[in-house]
């Protein structure tokens, strides 16, 4: 729907209670006693048909993502875990299953990984070494995803 003029009530759902609450810097909207809790309608707002149509795009992207988190019943961890785990299991697998100059290759892929997990230290105003160290610290230790806490 392009236009609030062409919104009936048979397009909107019901809540008793709909608030706006501050907590911190944000602010939340809570939405209390919900008839039909499985639907909603968002009424989005903008300056210009461009900003409108990037606040779409990301709503429609984060329900697509928990669709598909619901659907496959898998999370990916964020923050570079990921980039951190693979790291370390190339680096195994560099020591015990590849000879030659394939190590060398290895090992540069092993280490390009890394970047993601430094530059959002980096990006988060962290020390990157110290944090990617700890990073790596803790996957080895605990043998658990970990990636930069921002």
């Amino acid at each position: 729907m392009n236009s609030v003029e062409d919104m009936t009530e048979t397009d909107l759902g019901f809540a008793k209670h709909v608030y706006e609450q501050v907590l911190g810097d944000d602010k939340y909207t809570f939405i209390e006693g919900v008839e039909n809790p499985f639907s909603c309608s968002v009424l989005i707002k903008g300056p210009n048909d461009y900003t409108i149509a990037q606040t779409k795009e990301a709503i429609r992207d984060g329900l697509r993502a928990i669709k598909n988190t619901m659907e496959d019943k898998a999370v990916v961890p964020g923050g570079g875990a990921f980039e951190i785990a693979a790291h370390e299991r190339l680096q195994q697998y560099m020591r015990t299953s590849v000879s030659g100059k394939a190590k060398l290759g290895v090992a540069a892929f092993a280490d390009a990984l890394l970047i993601v997990p430094r530059t959002l230290a980096q990006n988060s105003g962290f020390d990157a070494q110290d944090t990617l160290l700890k990073v790596q610290e803790a996957h080895i230790r605990d043998g658990k995803a970990y990636g930069v806490n921002t």
